[in-house]
């Protein structure tokens, strides 16, 4: 990264006061016009707001102040509270151990990570959730040939797994995974159904390996068209049916999401075990002593644990806001309600540790105008002004352990962003998170020179969306805004002479 020199630096330093009102004078007359003709139909409207990076002068205001629905931007504000409340160096612990009365017990600190095999893929494209899993049952069937129990500790947060605000019509699906004090591959069953034979019929299988789950396979076998085959689950158990036609193998997964991710990772140790030997309880199936750890109950360990799985924080955030995972926006907002408080993590106290945070970084106005209901962006009832997302962007760019983490998790306008919106030619680096639910288009973030440290924090915030044009011209208003800015990017000040310029943008 270019690094400039000191007496440029001074020599510009004169002319920076003046910059940001050329600035707004310019700029501003192309977002008034842009905005004007944004053509988001009937009930359709945008909140945007634009301030300079380096003096936090306002650009561009249109219904700035406004609280909004902010879909998956809520992500921005939920991952860099995470990183001031947890530490970017911030590590998500899972521990198995045995009790002196060989009691299996897990140990879950919320980590949204564990055995998810995107984030494996990425640490090692080798590496597997059934290695994890088998790595567990070793250590353990190493020490012992029976366990009393398998008990799964998940006490970290609270047992309200599903928010009350999320659609009920969409909770199978792994964007409604729920969240729970541990977590297991993203916490989603993934079906991989095919075609089988004339005589076999169709078939399905399924990853983690779950033998002790029942499947009722109700799809057709067919020789012409396309599959056409889901999955249902019912509510309030994992029973899982498969419906619909195949013709040939699916190539992508079908995710449907876990009832209750903490049993079943007990569950799969349960199993492990089991294949190796290893006698578990006394009920009918390893799976009958597998259960949750009582509201006050306590453990006496026969030494260190013998198993313990780590995840940073670096993976999780990444996760969170390139790929807008909505469980582990929820896991991170409950541990820092855990961090906070003391007492299991909730959608209300980290709710509350977030507003906190906010009030003491942005002020008292800016916290009491929001409405926080979850972590992810999945409620409709979130509120925050599109001044509030400038005002924090600007806030968590100028703080030297926050920033180089959250721009290193967001997409950019050359990789994710540039499929999305079609952009091209940008000449300045667009780091932006993207929100999108039911009648709902949001894009925040930054346009920065990374040479001269030039920069803006902007957020468009769309409600009310209804037709499919509607829709269109919402990313296109997106597309304009980033485009305005990045076009006059030689208006905006230059950085202050104290402040380490070689280091702004990561």
């Amino acid at each position: 990264m270019l690094t400039l020199k000191r007496p440029l630096v001074r020599a510009l330093t004169a002319a920076c006061a003046a910059l940001p009102l050329a600035a707004a004078a310019q700029l501003s007359s192309d977002l008034h016009s842009i905005v004007r003709n944004a053509a988001l139909g009937h009930d359709g409207f945008a909140g945007v707001s634009v301030v300079d990076l380096n003096t936090g002068a306002p650009i561009f205001e249109f219904r700035a102040d406004e609280p909004m629905v902010p879909a998956s931007n809520m992500k921005l504000l939920t991952s860099a509270a995470a990183v001031k409340v947890l530490g970017p160096d911030y590590a998500f612990v899972t521990d198995i151990n045995i009790t002196t009365d060989g009691k299996v017990v897990i140990i879950g600190s919320g980590d949204p990570a564990l055995a998810d095999p995107e984030v494996m893929r990425e640490r090692s494209p080798s590496e597997t959730p059934h290695q994890l899993f088998s790595a567990f049952a070793d250590v353990v069937s190493s020490d012992r040939s029976k366990v009393k129990e398998i008990v799964v500790d998940d006490r970290v947060f609270d047992r309200e797994l599903i928010h009350p605000d999320w659609p009920r019509d969409q909770l199978e699906r792994w964007y409604c995974a729920p969240v729970q004090g541990i977590n297991v591959h993203s916490n989603v069953l993934a079906f991989y159904p095919s075609p089988g034979t004339p005589d076999t019929g169709t078939t399905a299988d399924l990853s983690p390996s779950s033998p002790w789950v029942t499947v009722e396979n109700r799809s057709r076998r067919i020789s012409e068209g396309r599959n056409a085959v889901w999955v249902q689950r019912t509510e309030s158990d994992d029973n899982w049916v498969i419906r619909g036609s195949i013709r040939a193998p699916s190539q992508s997964p079908i995710e449907v999401s876990l009832h209750e991710p903490s049993l079943y990772f007990g569950n799969i140790i349960a199993d492990r075990l089991s294949s190796r030997g290893v006698i578990v309880g006394t009920g009918r199936t390893p799976q009958d002593s597998v259960r949750l750890a009582g509201d006050h109950e306590s453990f006496k360990f026969s030494g260190p644990a013998l198993a313990r799985h780590t995840s940073t924080l670096e993976e999780i955030l990444y996760r969170v806001n390139y790929d807008s995972h909505n469980m582990y926006a929820e896991a991170l907002l409950k541990r820092m309600g855990n961090m906070v408080t003391g007492e299991p993590g909730s959608w209300s106290n980290g709710g509350a540790v977030l507003r906190m945070l906010v009030s003491e970084r942005l002020g008292p106005d800016h916290a009491a105008s929001m409405i926080i209901r979850d972590g992810s962006g999945m409620s409709r009832e979130n509120k925050v002004r599109p001044s509030t997302f400038t005002a924090w962007l600007y806030d968590i760019y100028h703080d030297e352990e926050i920033r180089p983490a959250m721009l290193a998790s967001l997409p950019t306008g050359t990789t994710k962003l540039r499929q999305r919106f079609r952009l091209s030619g940008l000449s300045n680096t667009l780091y932006a998170k993207t929100g999108t639910i039911n009648k709902v288009r949001c894009l925040s973030g930054y346009v920065i020179n990374e040479e001269t440290g030039q920069g803006a924090a902007f957020s468009v915030l769309v409600n009310g969306l209804g037709s499919g044009d509607a829709v269109t011209n919402s990313k296109r208003l997106h597309k304009e805004v980033v485009e305005a800015i990045d076009r006059n990017m030689h208006l905006f000040a230059m950085p202050r002479p104290e402040e380490p310029i070689e280091q702004l943008g990561g």
